[in-house]
């Protein structure tokens, strides 16, 4: 992978990346958090407007990782790629449609305001929230380290230099989102659409003209590039055949959903929405730029398998997050458009993880550290809470960076799945609950959040991400007890059934079915 540019090529990416980085954090710094500490988490004077705070929330829901390691998916995987895609778009839908009016209306900094506000919170319930908000922020930020520092080191031609990549882009996204607070770091978002978009835009037209335009003619050249036949265009590619794959495939579009409703760094942008206009003005401009970047995505996908698949298939998984590299420099010799989507992973890559550092710094900040024993209800919000947020998102940034050095070399789709396992299956749940069930309790909550955490890790660490097969974390030994490797299906009803039972189960609910602590709130409709 060391000659996917020239060094004229590498120094327009590394020159362009220099410069967004440096205007990025001038933007941060004039548009984002002031001396009002609050500012950091919110700032009712100075918001985006709601068409922007669309746009951002559209980016939240783009990693690197779903640039690189989803279109190389597509590529090697054909129909189960797509499938991935697919449960992305219904978990925005259902975040549109479910949790942003109300979860607008209750919260005040962080979505564990909405659990005090609806009468089922309480200092244990927010710090378990805060946690697991953690444990979700915490694989997400390693993964696009990991990928930016790969792609970054294949790109001076170096690889030894991974490391010293991982640790400087790190320790520059921190800055950003430490100086810029909410607003700032939505500046970056939006500007990171407006390159990214375009970009893969040209990407996805170029590969169509390359077909003459013609869906069907790509499609079997696919097939053919990929060496699967027809068996690219039906399920099983990834997820495998029989039960297993089929628990794989309804997990996988299932736990996508879920996660992709409760992602934390969506979650923090949905709270700081105007109006119920404004959110529906959010609703539209998020699920437009979602539609148009995954329709890219697939034709990108496709592309490649059309076109490099032979070289990704003899390059191993490895290789899956060079993939919109290796099919630029197949469209495009002279190397403009590999160097244009290079910049495209930077930046994205540099907008999540500033915009995940600073959901996890708030969540460490405001609901870890800033829990005390005050009444159920919307906790007022306090310079503290934007001063201890900064800090954290400073300690969060600096060990994302040392743990992304460590495990550099594992399988980043374990990663991945675990950070979207625990979001699906432990946070999504609790949201909903506390939103639409008058019954939902602190116990049910607690029993949801913890126990769903402590299933999803089991899931994975008895599947054959662990162990078992070559591409495994730990391949020498094999404790598995299941094939699937996708536990959706089984982690998000689990997370459900916990939640429900802890709350009929609790001594502290009343005959009426309401918890003790009188609700702040009645149900809301959407």
């Amino acid at each position: 992978m060391t000659t996917l540019l020239d060094p004229s090529s590498r120094s327009l990416v590394f020159a362009v990346f220099s410069v967004f980085v440096v205007i990025c954090l001038m933007l941060c710094i004039v548009t984002g958090a002031d001396e009002d500490d609050r500012a950091l988490v919110r700032s009712d004077s100075r918001r985006l407007r709601s068409w922007q705070q669309g746009i951002a929330m559209g980016g939240d829901t783009t990693t690197v990782a779903t640039v690189t390691v989803l279109v190389g998916m597509v590529a090697t995987s054909g129909f189960d790629g797509l499938g991935v895609m697919l449960g992305s778009l219904i978990g925005v839908m259902l975040l549109l449609v479910l949790i942003v009016e109300p979860l607008r209306r209750h919260a005040s900094l962080t979505a564990a305001d909405v659990l005090d506000a609806r009468g089922s919170g309480g200092p244990a319930v927010r710090v378990s929230w805060g946690v697991v908000t953690l444990l979700v922020c915490f694989p997400l930020l390693v993964v696009q380290l990991v990928v930016v520092g790969n792609v970054a080191a294949a790109l001076i031609g170096q690889p030894g230099v991974r490391t010293g990549c991982i640790v400087v882009i790190g320790c520059a996204m921190t800055a950003l989102a430490v100086s810029g607070g909410i607003r700032g770091t939505g500046v970056v978002m939006i500007a990171k659409s407006a390159i990214a978009l375009p970009v893969l835009v040209v990407a996805a037209v170029l590969v169509l003209h390359r077909f003459g335009g013609d869906p069907g003619r790509l499609l079997d050249a696919a097939a053919h590039g990929s060496r699967t036949g027809e068996a690219y265009l039906r399920p099983g590619g990834y997820t495998g055949e029989g039960w297993v794959g089929a628990v794989n495939r309804i997990g996988q579009t299932f736990g996508m959903s879920m996660a992709t409703l409760a992602m934390p760094a969506v979650l923090m942008r949905a709270i700081s929405t105007k109006s119920p206009r404004g959110a529906r003005t959010v609703g539209r401009w998020m699920l437009g730029e979602l539609i148009l970047l995954y329709g890219a995505l697939a034709v990108v996908g496709v592309g490649a398998a059309a076109l490099v698949g032979e070289t990704l298939r003899e390059a191993g998984p490895a290789a899956q997050v060079f993939t919109p590299l290796l099919l630029g420099r197949a469209l495009d010799s002279g190397g403009i458009l590999v160097a244009a989507l290079a910049c495209v992973l930077f930046l994205t890559a540099l907008a999540a993880v500033v915009d995940v550092t600073l959901a996890a710094g708030i969540a460490l900040g405001r609901d870890v550290l800033g829990a005390s024993g005050e009444p159920a209800g919307r906790r007022p919000a306090g310079k503290g809470d934007g001063a201890a947020s900064r800090w954290s998102a400073a300690l969060t940034g600096a060990v994302c960076a040392g743990v992304a050095v460590v495990v550099a070399d594992w399988n980043l789709v374990v990663v991945s799945t675990l950070w979207l396992a625990v979001c699906g299956a432990a946070l999504a749940p609790v949201l909903l609950y506390a939103l639409y069930w008058r019954g939902f309790t602190a116990r049910g909550a607690l029993w949801c959040l913890w126990g769903a955490t402590a299933l999803s890790i089991a899931a994975l660490a008895l599947s054959p991400y662990t162990s078992g097969t070559p591409e495994s974390i730990f391949p020498e030994h094999d404790f598995r007890i299941w094939d699937v490797t996708i536990p959706g299906l089984v982690t998000v009803p689990a997370g459900f059934l916990l939640g429900w039972l802890g709350s009929v189960t609790d001594p502290h609910r009343t005959a009426g079915g309401v918890p003790g602590p009188e609700r702040r709130g009645e149900p809301d409709t959407v």
